[in-house]
């Protein structure tokens, strides 16, 4: 179980925290639900997506 601390943000920030599913992460960056170029390389990097 991932546990996560109180968020401090900032007063424009709005983040929402969503676990899914690693088989289904490909498919949402295919389809755009995964969009910001920092979140998709972090993946791409950790994961050794691109193989």
């Amino acid at each position: 179980m991932i546990k996560s601390g109180e968020q401090k943000l900032d007063i424009t920030e709005e983040i929402e925290v969503v676990l899914i599913p690693i088989e289904s992460v490909r498919e949402k960056i295919v389809q755009g639900e995964i969009s910001v170029a920092g979140t998709i390389a972090a993946i791409c990097l950790g994961l050794n997506f691109l193989k």
